[in-house]
């Protein structure tokens, strides 16, 4: 990554914190893959965007333990 994109995640990783911004990342996932069934009837790229989520909420779920 370059700099300034480091630093515009740690500023967000400081306001909200890093279990904020994978939960995030998560319902980004989702969303995308909403998106994808909608309007482009991609269910494999879907699927693939669901799986990135779970992935992102168990590590969501590991952080708050």
């Amino acid at each position: 990554m370059n700099i300034e994109i480091d630093t515009r995640l740690e500023t967000l990783v400081d306001d909200v914190g890093l279990t904020g911004i994978v939960n995030a990342l998560s319902e980004i996932c989702l969303a995308k893959a909403e998106h994808l069934r909608a309007n482009w009837q991609d269910e494999s790229s879907a699927e693939i965007w669901e799986r990135d989520a779970a992935a992102l909420s168990e590590v969501t779920l590991s952080l708050e333990n």
